[in-house]
């Protein structure tokens, strides 16, 4: 018995501090109903099963289940796109891209449920974040094509070039030189590629600019840009 109690606390100590020290909202959520259930097999080995019942219905099952439909509610991110050829597209099999790509993996460590729209045009896009009626804008737009209402969160580095009278960035400077041989383009800036989030969502924005932080740091951001560009 008091080896069985010394186990309890022992996990039920760790549970708390994972708890504490998580990141991730759903993962601590897990370990919380975790912590509940220790409870109450403790209250089980004390002799009260019908206390601990109520913990393991109400404290456990229940609260699990009010806290993940309030996460997964307050997780929904709609992500707004413009079609652009390597960096996000809508094919027969779903989205795909390098924005896509650095999306997806935002997605699998924060448990987002994304919901993807398309945009025919980018101004329009671009006040579709304006009035909160998206929650991130991608479509290798660049931080000069922010508002005073929208910020952005730079992953990528790219140019501006001058293409027969027109800025054009790299990778549409890619498609238009497949179309056109002549004149040769002329460099005007450096520039970033930017995912658009509303100024009012600095919640969000926090946690892109983080997670894209340590996706440069730990290398798969030189990965996912090898593929695509």
């Amino acid at each position: 018995m008091n080896t069985v109690a010394i186990m309890i606390g022992a996990l039920y100590l760790i549970s708390a501090v994972i708890v504490v020290a998580s990141k991730n909202s759903f993962q601590a959520v897990i370990w919380f109903g975790i912590m509940g259930s220790l409870s109450a097999i403790v209250m089980l080995l004390a002799g009260a099963p019908d206390v601990a019942m109520t913990q393991f219905t109400v404290g456990v099952a229940l609260v699990l289940i009010v806290y993940i439909m309030a996460l997964k509610r307050q997780r929904r991110v709609r992500l707004g796109f413009v079609n652009v050829p390597s960096m996000i597209e809508a094919g027969s099999g779903g989205l795909k891209g390098l924005e896509w790509e650095i999306m997806k993996r935002i997605d699998e460590k924060e448990g987002y449920h994304i919901e993807a729209m398309a945009f025919e045009s980018r101004e329009a896009a671009i006040k579709a974040v304006e009035a909160h009626e998206i929650d991130i804008l991608c479509g290798a737009f660049t931080q000069e094509e922010l508002s005073g209402d929208t910020r952005g969160i730079a992953y990528l580095e790219t140019s501006i070039f001058d293409f027969e009278g027109v800025e054009v960035d790299f990778v549409k400077l890619k498609q238009l030189s497949r179309m056109s041989v002549s004149p040769r383009p002329v460099f005007l800036k450096k520039s970033n590629y930017v995912f658009i989030v509303s100024r009012s969502s600095e919640d969000l924005a926090r946690i892109l600019s983080n997670d894209i932080e340590n996706m440069v740091k730990d290398g798969r951001m030189e990965k996912i840009v090898g593929r695509y560009l």
